[in-house]
């Protein structure tokens, strides 16, 4: 055998990292040895000029990640088969450069080879003076979409960062939970831990890790923080405006400054609707229903003011239909019609209604029964594909967070009809949707009250079916659960 390897902790979550008891030059060199091909026939079959190869295993010349590729499909070898002996070259005799590890860490983040990353930190941060590099090369994993390589990346930045002022660390912070703002309880407390860095960040970005803010506040019902973050973003983007910062070259925001304002006012006004009070978040719709005044009009800011005259239009419709305006029903019905992307927030505002001046839409569902079947759907495969292949599917919470409460509420309004065992399959489907955005909220406040209110019509196929879901959160939750209670696992 070429090569031993030992087990050792790598410090960073207690994965293990193997480590050689020989070099990545001698695992070449016996490669070439068994083979029986000479150098100028492996620089043919590797693309690896055969100077070159002398060169690595005589050790006067050091490779590069695009020569061990190369190298490592010519040995017949999976692409990164040779990563961990890499590390060890790269720190064999002395500090290794960043023009070689810069690409050998992108490389690793390609291939997800999160471990190699975490063993190359392990050793670059006894150096602090190499925390830039390691946050240059964070940045760009981030802008190739690597982003769970730049998570531990930006992690190591945050440990090591000593200025609680640098900007480095509020971009850290941001990065982290722009990453990972739709990953449930990990997004939350990234959230969190931004929070005291928002006005640490260039002014363009602090716009929007508010507007991040605001939304995943507003994912937890939680609404006087929305309100307070809303307001916050309202006089932040009002202050760039009348400052017209927006006049400066370098202020490139995500998004045009009107979208912040705007969007400010109808988080503010979502706020008081969710509570309730529909007077007031009508003052707050007027705010954002005509913004054609606002200044730095560019193609992507006109769609955007048009798309706020849209949704103040609906949500002057909506307001009006909660508060038990039934007359405007078939105005509602019609511009869902023509919006079909505001479907499903459409029908949840009239069961909502339904349901609470205990009313019927039967004709409207019917109406939009095709889209109802296609949320099913998209449920159920989401659910089949996460079973089969463990994924996340808390990409875009938002569907699955919009879906579930509907089927949550048609659920009751099935009840009210006397259709319990259909009504029941609907708490069923909306538990399933609850936990793949892993939401309590949602799963534990609501549907599981509303299936134990209606257990007596429930089947013994669909008991064990909510048996099951139960057990799927008790997973989910038990380590907190026991660390709360201050048991192990063990």
């Amino acid at each position: 055998m070429d090569v031993d390897f030992e087990a050792r902790d790598n410090g960073l979550g207690g994965d293990s990292f193997l480590i050689s008891t020989t070099t990545l030059r001698a695992k070449i060199e016996n490669h070439i040895k068994r083979e029986g091909v000479t150098l100028h026939q492996f620089s043919g079959i590797s693309g690896v000029n055969v100077g070159t190869i002398s060169g690595i295993l005589n050790g006067n010349r050091s490779i590069s990640i695009g020569q061990l590729d190369r190298i490592t499909a010519a040995m017949g070898l999976p692409e990164g088969e040779l990563y961990e002996l890499y590390v060890e070259d790269c720190f064999a005799f002395q500090a290794p450069h960043w023009r070689r590890l810069k690409p050998f860490l992108l490389r690793c983040a390609e291939l997800k080879r999160h471990d190699c990353i975490s063993e190359i930190l392990n050793r670059l941060l006894e150096d602090l003076k190499q925390v830039p590099g390691i946050f240059e090369a964070a940045e760009l994993m981030f802008a190739q979409g690597w982003k769970e390589a730049a998570v531990i990346l930006y992690e190591s930045v945050i440990e090591c960062e000593r200025s609680s002022h640098s900007e480095r660390l509020a971009m850290s912070y941001y990065r982290i939970f722009q990453i990972l703002k739709n990953d449930g309880r990990r997004g939350f407390k990234a959230a969190l831990q931004f929070l005291p860095y928002r006005y640490r960040l260039p002014e363009a970005l602090a716009l929007e890790g508010l507007s991040m803010l605001i939304q995943i506040y507003a994912f937890r019902f939680n609404w006087t923080e929305v309100e307070n973050y809303a307001d916050e973003l309202i006089k932040l983007a009002w202050t760039f405006y009348e400052k017209k910062v927006w006049k400066q070259p370098d202020f490139k925001p995500v998004r045009p400054l009107v979208f912040y304002y705007g969007r400010a006012f109808l988080f503010k006004s979502g706020s008081y609707e969710y509570r309730g009070m529909y007077e007031e978040a009508k003052k707050w719709i007027a705010e954002y229903a005509d913004l054609s005044w606002f200044e730095w009009q560019d193609d992507e800011a006109r769609a955007e003011v048009e798309q706020l005259k849209m949704f103040a239009k609906a949500n002057y419709l909506c307001l009006d239909i909660k508060s038990g305006n039934q007359l405007r029903i078939p105005e509602y019905v019609s511009f869902l019609e023509t919006h079909p992307g505001e479907i499903v927030e459409g029908l949840i505002t009239l069961i909502e209604s339904a349901n609470r001046y205990d009313f019927y839409i039967d004709e409207v569902l019917d109406k939009f029964s095709e889209e109802i079947e296609v949320y099913r759907r998209f449920g159920e495969e989401h659910w089949q594909a996460r079973d089969a292949l463990e994924m996340d599917y808390s990409k875009e919470p938002p569907y699955f967070f919009r879906y579930a409460v509907f089927f949550q509420n048609y659920a009751v309004y099935l009840f009210r009809k006397g259709s319990y065992e259909e009504g029941l399959n609907n708490i069923l489907h909306s538990m399933k949707m609850s936990l793949q955005i892993s939401s309590k909220d949602i799963f534990v406040n609501i549907a599981m009250v509303i299936f134990e209110l209606h257990r007596q019509f429930s089947t013994e196929e669909q008991n064990q079916e909510y048996i099951k879901l139960c057990r799927r959160l008790w997973e989910n939750e038990k380590e907190h659960v026991l660390v709360g209670f201050g048991y192990s696992n063990a």
